[in-house]
């Protein structure tokens, strides 16, 4: 009798393939959504580092700093000093498939202009920031005396 050889069957390759095939296809959409929740959290840190740079500027230099929204960035701007003149400090660019959206909670007119103020003594106007682009949205609320949002809503896409 010859004897007999150790050997998967075409059927248990097959089905091992089917099966490696079936965990690949679950696994790629969760990668995804971690590289898109990585993107939604870039832009978070970037708009972020922008609104500690104005209570930074705010706070040494003794004098107030604007966030003024644009149709394709957001400017940080000192204020108008005595002779008048508010310089650009540095800006956020936005593309095309992005937009920020601010709320001044605490605002006394309505429509309220899209600028954000930070003062020299650490605070700054109430406001909700909202985010849209193509890897999600989300929408933080930041407080008078506190330097860090708290987020209210997250989503990625």
């Amino acid at each position: 009798m010859p004897a007999r050889r150790a050997a998967f069957t075409l059927l248990e390759i097959c089905l091992t393939l089917l099966i490696g095939m079936v965990l690949i296809l679950l696994a790629v959409p969760s990668v995804a959504g971690l590289f898109a929740e990585q993107r939604l959290h870039e832009s978070y840190t970037r708009f972020e580092q922008l609104t500690n740079t104005a209570r930074w500027r705010s706070g040494r230099e003794q004098q107030p700093y604007r966030l003024v929204w644009d149709r394709h960035r957001i400017i940080l701007k000192a204020a108008a000093n005595a002779t008048g003149e508010s310089g650009e400090v540095e800006s956020l660019a936005l593309s095309d498939d992005e937009s920020f959206q601010l709320v001044r909670t605490a605002a006394l007119v309505n429509p309220a202009p899209e600028e954000w103020t930070f003062w020299p003594d650490g605070t700054c106007e109430p406001v909700v920031v909202s985010y849209r682009g193509r890897s999600g949205r989300w929408q933080v609320r930041f407080d008078a005396f506190n330097p860090r949002g708290t987020f209210q809503q997250s989503e990625a896409l």
